[in-house]
Protein backbone atom coordinates (compact mmCIF):
# COMPACT_ATOMS: atom_id res chain seq x y z
CA UNK A 1 0.00 0.00 0.00
CA UNK A 2 1.47 3.26 -0.89
CA UNK A 3 1.49 5.90 1.22
CA UNK A 4 -0.87 7.85 -0.83
CA UNK A 5 -3.40 5.30 -0.37
CA UNK A 6 -2.95 5.97 3.76
CA UNK A 7 -3.12 9.29 3.28
CA UNK A 8 -6.65 9.12 1.36
CA UNK A 9 -7.51 6.35 3.60
CA UNK A 10 -7.22 8.54 6.81
CA UNK A 11 -9.05 11.80 4.81
CA UNK A 12 -11.96 9.19 3.62
CA UNK A 13 -12.08 7.98 7.85
CA UNK A 14 -12.03 11.95 8.40
CA UNK A 15 -14.82 12.74 6.12
CA UNK A 16 -17.20 10.35 6.84
CA UNK A 17 -16.71 11.07 10.51
CA UNK A 18 -17.56 14.73 10.10
CA UNK A 19 -20.24 13.80 7.54
CA UNK A 20 -22.20 11.82 9.39
CA UNK A 21 -24.33 13.06 12.54
CA UNK A 22 -23.02 10.04 14.64
CA UNK A 23 -19.21 10.89 13.71
CA UNK A 24 -20.17 14.57 15.05
CA UNK A 25 -21.33 13.39 17.77
CA UNK A 26 -18.75 11.45 18.84
CA UNK A 27 -16.37 13.72 18.22
CA UNK A 28 -18.61 15.95 20.18
CA UNK A 29 -18.56 13.45 23.29
CA UNK A 30 -14.63 13.04 23.21
CA UNK A 31 -13.88 16.82 23.42
CA UNK A 32 -16.44 17.04 26.58
CA UNK A 33 -14.63 14.21 27.80
CA UNK A 34 -11.48 16.29 27.73
CA UNK A 35 -12.51 19.36 28.85
CA UNK A 36 -13.84 17.66 31.79
CA UNK A 37 -10.72 15.48 32.66
CA UNK A 38 -8.66 18.65 32.34
CA UNK A 39 -11.73 20.61 34.75
CA UNK A 40 -10.93 17.98 37.15
CA UNK A 41 -7.52 17.48 36.83
CA UNK A 42 -7.17 21.51 37.59
CA UNK A 43 -9.50 21.45 40.42
CA UNK A 44 -8.71 22.65 43.94
CA UNK A 45 -8.39 19.94 46.14
CA UNK A 46 -12.12 18.64 47.29
CA UNK A 47 -13.85 15.52 48.05
CA UNK A 48 -15.05 15.37 44.02
CA UNK A 49 -11.73 15.83 43.26
CA UNK A 50 -10.21 13.07 45.81
CA UNK A 51 -13.49 11.05 44.57
CA UNK A 52 -12.83 11.47 40.57
CA UNK A 53 -8.56 11.24 41.02
CA UNK A 54 -8.25 7.43 40.69
CA UNK A 55 -10.59 7.43 37.20
CA UNK A 56 -9.13 10.75 35.91
CA UNK A 57 -4.98 10.34 37.19
CA UNK A 58 -5.13 7.34 34.57
CA UNK A 59 -6.53 9.03 31.58
CA UNK A 60 -4.65 12.10 32.11
CA UNK A 61 -1.34 9.86 32.31
CA UNK A 62 -2.41 7.72 29.18
CA UNK A 63 -3.10 10.83 27.21
CA UNK A 64 -0.30 13.34 28.70
CA UNK A 65 -2.38 15.95 30.39
CA UNK A 66 -0.89 15.07 33.64
CA UNK A 67 0.71 18.62 34.71
CA UNK A 68 -0.14 20.77 37.91
CA UNK A 69 -0.41 24.70 37.33
CA UNK A 70 0.24 25.22 41.15
CA UNK A 71 3.48 26.18 40.61
CA UNK A 72 2.46 29.43 38.89
CA UNK A 73 -0.54 30.53 41.46
CA UNK A 74 -2.00 30.83 43.78
CA UNK A 75 0.98 29.80 46.09
CA UNK A 76 3.86 28.72 43.78
CA UNK A 77 6.44 26.29 45.33
CA UNK A 78 9.43 27.97 47.11
CA UNK A 79 11.90 25.45 47.05
CA UNK A 80 14.38 24.44 44.28
CA UNK A 81 15.24 20.75 44.76
CA UNK A 82 17.59 18.27 42.89
CA UNK A 83 18.31 14.66 42.68
CA UNK A 84 21.77 12.74 43.29
CA UNK A 85 22.72 9.39 44.41
CA UNK A 86 25.69 8.90 46.33
CA UNK A 87 27.31 4.77 45.37
CA UNK A 88 29.33 3.53 47.74
CA UNK A 89 31.70 1.20 45.98
CA UNK A 90 33.21 -2.16 47.27
CA UNK A 91 36.73 -0.79 47.10
CA UNK A 92 35.23 2.39 49.76
CA UNK A 93 34.92 4.81 46.93
CA UNK A 94 31.78 6.84 46.63
CA UNK A 95 30.52 8.30 43.34
CA UNK A 96 28.04 11.19 43.38
CA UNK A 97 25.46 10.61 40.43
CA UNK A 98 23.15 13.38 39.67
CA UNK A 99 19.55 12.75 38.05
CA UNK A 100 20.08 12.24 34.24
CA UNK A 101 18.71 16.02 33.25
CA UNK A 102 20.43 17.63 30.53
CA UNK A 103 20.68 21.07 28.83
CA UNK A 104 20.34 22.82 25.71
CA UNK A 105 17.79 20.81 23.16
CA UNK A 106 18.08 17.42 24.17
CA UNK A 107 15.83 19.21 27.82
CA UNK A 108 13.36 18.61 25.50
CA UNK A 109 12.92 15.46 25.23
CA UNK A 110 14.47 14.31 28.13
CA UNK A 111 12.45 16.77 30.64
CA UNK A 112 10.92 13.15 31.81
CA UNK A 113 13.80 12.75 33.53
CA UNK A 114 13.41 15.98 35.30
CA UNK A 115 10.00 15.21 36.35
CA UNK A 116 10.99 11.69 37.95
CA UNK A 117 13.12 13.45 39.63
CA UNK A 118 11.04 15.74 41.21
CA UNK A 119 8.27 12.80 41.96
CA UNK A 120 10.68 11.01 43.68
CA UNK A 121 11.57 13.83 46.05
CA UNK A 122 7.78 15.17 46.29
CA UNK A 123 5.36 13.36 48.77
CA UNK A 124 5.40 9.99 50.89
CA UNK A 125 3.18 8.14 47.90
CA UNK A 126 6.22 7.99 45.95
CA UNK A 127 8.33 6.15 48.75
CA UNK A 128 7.67 3.25 46.56
CA UNK A 129 10.03 4.16 43.65
CA UNK A 130 13.36 4.86 45.86
CA UNK A 131 14.46 1.36 45.88
CA UNK A 132 13.85 0.84 42.07
CA UNK A 133 15.37 4.11 41.58
CA UNK A 134 18.49 3.29 43.55
CA UNK A 135 18.79 -0.34 42.15
CA UNK A 136 18.44 1.14 38.76
CA UNK A 137 21.37 3.57 39.26
CA UNK A 138 23.79 0.42 40.56
CA UNK A 139 22.67 -0.99 37.35
CA UNK A 140 24.15 1.77 35.16
CA UNK A 141 27.27 2.24 37.53
CA UNK A 142 28.02 -2.18 37.13
CA UNK A 143 28.04 -1.16 33.26
CA UNK A 144 30.21 1.45 33.76
CA UNK A 145 32.50 -1.42 35.57
CA UNK A 146 31.98 -0.06 39.27
CA UNK A 147 31.27 -2.58 41.99
CA UNK A 148 28.27 -0.59 44.05
CA UNK A 149 26.97 -2.35 47.46
CA UNK A 150 25.15 0.69 48.42
CA UNK A 151 23.38 3.64 47.12
CA UNK A 152 21.68 6.43 48.79
CA UNK A 153 19.60 9.08 47.60
CA UNK A 154 19.73 12.88 48.67
CA UNK A 155 17.56 15.67 48.19
CA UNK A 156 19.48 19.23 47.14
CA UNK A 157 17.00 22.12 48.07
CA UNK A 158 17.54 25.83 48.60
CA UNK A 159 14.78 27.75 49.01
CA UNK A 160 13.83 30.07 46.08
CA UNK A 161 13.65 33.99 46.73
CA UNK A 162 11.29 36.67 45.70
CA UNK A 163 12.29 38.36 42.16
CA UNK A 164 13.11 41.75 44.50
CA UNK A 165 16.08 39.54 46.47
CA UNK A 166 19.59 40.00 46.16
CA UNK A 167 20.27 36.27 45.49
CA UNK A 168 17.56 33.89 43.64
CA UNK A 169 17.65 31.37 46.10
CA UNK A 170 19.21 31.03 49.60
CA UNK A 171 22.07 28.45 50.37
CA UNK A 172 22.13 24.86 49.43
CA UNK A 173 21.26 21.93 51.96
CA UNK A 174 22.02 18.33 51.29
CA UNK A 175 19.74 15.90 52.96
CA UNK A 176 19.99 11.87 52.73
CA UNK A 177 16.34 10.30 52.91
CA UNK A 178 16.95 6.91 51.20
CA UNK A 179 19.42 4.18 51.34
CA UNK A 180 19.68 0.42 50.24
CA UNK A 181 22.12 -2.02 50.06
CA UNK A 182 22.94 -3.53 46.61
CA UNK A 183 25.20 -5.81 46.90
CA UNK A 184 27.83 -6.66 44.13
Amino acid sequence: MSTQDTEADEQDLQERLESSTAGRAAISVLIVVLLGIVAITNMPDSLTKNALAPVVGRATNVIGLDQGWAVYAPAPRRLSTYLEAHVLDRDGTTTVVPSPITEGLSEYWDYRWQRYADTLLNGPDNVPRWAPYARWVADQQRAQGRHPVVVSLWNISAESQPPSAAAPRGPWAARQFFSIGVGS
